[in-house]
């Protein structure tokens, strides 16, 4: 039940974090740690519900952050790692090495040291959850986003490959891989139909709350899944 969970959200100043809040509180969430860079927002995202969400500043490259933010946040049951960047760099772009370190420093290294200092307090509960906010980008080549794909496809690496260890500690692990949506991060002009936050939020949550591992939250990716489902192979 979503009414008995604590979720913390990595890039809650954003807007599929904010969508992502407000489908929690209209789900009757027990508590929200809304985590971002951007405090002044946060505060005014907080206003939404100041008995639910809690506000904390957080930069999820700054390993710092991260242990004090997990001795605030003691009690998640639901980690969303949401947070990450697009430089819309091509790998033959001036700067693309220095565009692509940062990139895979936020959506990929952050996604890793917000699970490793998060994991002995999910492990507390009876069945705690890991949600990855990938793309469409984690399984497909944009050549204009070459630097983000290649964080992207990191990171679905990442959630693949952790799932199994993880499930034997009753903590599921999801992945997300949505395609255009209305936010800040996509061009007002793209060749492809954009899907709106709130949307894509409800979705999320929805395939969340049914324990479903590949979440494809709009249309296109929809589409795309159906055609090309996800299979991963272990070696040993």
């Amino acid at each position: 039940m979503i009414e008995n969970e604590n979720v913390l959200i990595t890039g809650s100043d954003g807007g599929i974090g904010l969508a992502l809040i407000n489908i929690l509180l209209e789900k009757g969430v027990n508590k929200i740690y809304a985590t971002g860079l951007n405090m002044d927002r946060l505060q005014v995202i907080k206003e939404l519900s100041p008995d639910k969400i809690i506000p904390v500043q957080l930069d999820i490259t700054d390993k710092v952050q991260i242990k004090k933010c997990a001795e605030i946040a003691k009690d998640v049951s639901i980690l969303i790692n949401n947070a990450g960047i697009e430089l819309k760099k091509s790998f033959l772009d001036e700067g693309a090495s220095e565009a692509g370190a940062l990139e895979m420093r936020v959506n990929y290294f952050g996604m890793i040291d917000m699970i490793i200092e998060f994991l002995p307090i999910l492990e507390q509960n009876k069945k705690a959850k890991i949600v990855n906010i990938l793309s469409m980008a984690s399984l497909v080549i944009v050549k204009r986003l070459a630097t983000y794909c290649a964080t992207k496809t990191a990171a679905h690496v990442l959630t693949e490959s952790i799932r199994q260890e993880l499930l034997e500690k009753n903590i599921l692990v999801s992945g997300v891989y949505m395609g255009y949506v209305n936010t800040k991060m996509v061009p007002e002009k793209v060749a492809y139909e954009k899907e709106e936050p709130i949307n894509v939020a409800r979705e999320i949550i929805e395939s969340l709350l049914l324990d479903e591992i590949h979440i494809f939250p709009d249309k296109i990716s929809k589409e795309y899944s159906e055609k090309n489902p996800i299979k991963t192979v272990f070696y040993q």
